[in-house]
């Protein structure tokens, strides 16, 4: 057997199928990916024992009432994390959607299948296969207690400063705040991405597509963001938005997301399978309320998983007069404070003006040297160091 034949039978792995539905079209897309070798099971838990037992092979299942989908991708990133799998189905349960987004080798196609889906979602696993899943990057996001706390600049900045390493410096800061964003308007660059994409298949979306979207800032950031727009973002689906953060956390070594204060079906997975996720807010007793509160909303949405951090912003030195203290703060919010961010209007101002970096229009800032001291921590893996956690509020 020569090694072109060899490498043309293992790009083409069997895929172990339970799909009553869409059993005959998934059948239709395999033969037109190039004769995918399928076999079919009368259940779920069947087509997953099967995979587990031949390596090399992908678990295909499709959403359907005779099991629980969650309980089984739960059951599965327990017992096989080295399983690659592809999920089929509309309307994914969110628990079940998250469980999926954390996987990383795993993948969701909408119902009915199409032979590009197919073939994209069969790539995309069998590649994480082989670099053992540790191909994606690490994923931070960032979101204000309130509005006008600063959690668009921090992320700017965090953004550069990664970008700007010898290496792992590629870096993708994702706007998913769709109503009234503002990291385009920040960086003074367009926003590219077409919201329509995102309402309609997630089949379609892939790295060509999303690399049409990104704006290539000149100082190294690549943008993804959309133009405002009161008329789609409340249609964008959640499977899309999960896809296009699968895509660019395998393209890129740091994602950046400036995540929404407002709800969204795809919250709950973006904070589960986020590494770090960051809660801005500022020294104001209604901004610790509203940071507790958030705090509190991420925990429970990734159901205990994700550990908010809380970054108090615009940090002042003042002797006298009523300012709050940390130690106050860490009251109000219930948990350790994070890391704390000097407050640097002149430096803050000369940034969106000249739509740059902290680090650029102000090199040497003290905000611009708290938040190198916050990413060297969050690479550390470091706890905060105060011990004043309060227990939550019941419900």
């Amino acid at each position: 057997m020569t090694s072109q034949t060899l490498a043309h039978r293992q790009a083409r792995p069997r895929l172990h199928v339970f799909a009553p539905q869409w059993g005959g079209n998934l059948s239709e897309a395999a033969q037109a990916c190039g004769s995918l070798p399928v076999t079919v099971h009368a259940g779920a838990d069947e087509a997953i024992m099967a995979a587990q037992a031949e390596p090399g092979t992908i678990a295909v299942i499709e959403q359907d009432p005779s099991y629980d989908l969650t309980e089984l991708l739960l059951r599965v990133s327990r017992e096989a994390p080295a399983l690659p799998g592809i999920v089929i189905g509309q309307n994914v349960p969110v628990l079940a959607v998250k469980h999926i987004i954390s996987m990383s080798r795993w993948d969701m196609l909408d119902a009915p299948v199409s032979k590009d889906g197919l073939e994209q979602a069969v790539a995309h696993v069998s590649r994480r296969e082989e670099a053992g899943g540790e191909d994606t990057g690490k994923c931070w996001t960032v979101t204000g207690s309130v509005g006008g706390a600063g959690a668009t600049l921090i992320a700017v900045e965090i953004a550069y400063q990664l970008s700007q390493r010898e290496e792992n410096n590629r870096v993708c800061l994702v706007d998913l705040n769709f109503y009234d964003g503002a990291c385009a308007s920040y960086l003074n660059c367009p926003s590219n991405l077409n919201q329509s994409a995102l309402t309609q298949s997630a089949d379609r979306i892939d790295d060509e597509l999303l690399q049409a979207f990104i704006t290539r800032h000149k100082n190294g950031i690549h943008l993804l963001s959309a133009p405002r727009s009161e008329r789609l973002w409340n249609a964008i689906k959640p499977e899309a938005i999960l896809k296009v953060l699968d895509i660019v956390c395998t393209s890129y070594d740091h994602v950046l997301i400036d995540l929404p204060r407002w709800p969204a079906p795809w919250t709950a997975a973006v904070v589960t399978g986020s590494d770090e996720n960051l809660v801005v807010s500022e020294l104001t007793v209604p901004a610790l309320h509203a940071a507790r509160y958030r705090a509190e909303e991420i925990e429970d949405l990734s159901e205990g998983t994700a550990t908010p951090r809380i970054l108090l912003n615009r940090m002042t030195r003042k002797v006298f007069g009523n300012a709050v203290t940390v130690s106050q703060a860490e009251e109000a919010v219930g948990r350790p404070v994070y890391a704390t961010i000097t407050s640097d209007w002149e430096a803050a101002l000369s940034a969106v003006n000249f739509g740059q970096a902290v680090s650029q229009a102000k090199p040497g800032a003290r905000l611009s040297r708290d938040v190198t001291n916050l990413i060297e921590t969050l690479e550390r893996g470091d706890e905060a160091t105060s011990q004043i956690i309060k227990a939550r509020k019941s419900a």
